[in-house]
């Protein structure tokens, strides 16, 4: 029996969702490695983001081993 099309749109839109969050976190880390600590601001930006990451997937480590 196959899935309803509600629970394939909401499957489709969490993998897309995944799909953003890796493709930002890839950036964050690109610029991190690069020259970004250098400038002051994309630095800080970058930090930023790189500790929302971390959390993120702490967050959802936890969430699924429940």
């Amino acid at each position: 029996m196959s899935k309803s099309l509600s629970k394939r749109v909401g499957e489709l839109f969490a993998h897309v969702q995944d799909l953003m969050d890796t493709v930002t976190h890839t950036a964050i880390k690109r610029v991190d490695e690069s020259k970004g600590k250098k400038n002051g601001l994309l630095g800080f930006f970058s930090s930023i983001g790189d500790a929302y990451f971390k959390k993120y997937t702490e967050i959802k480590k936890d969430t699924e081993s429940k």
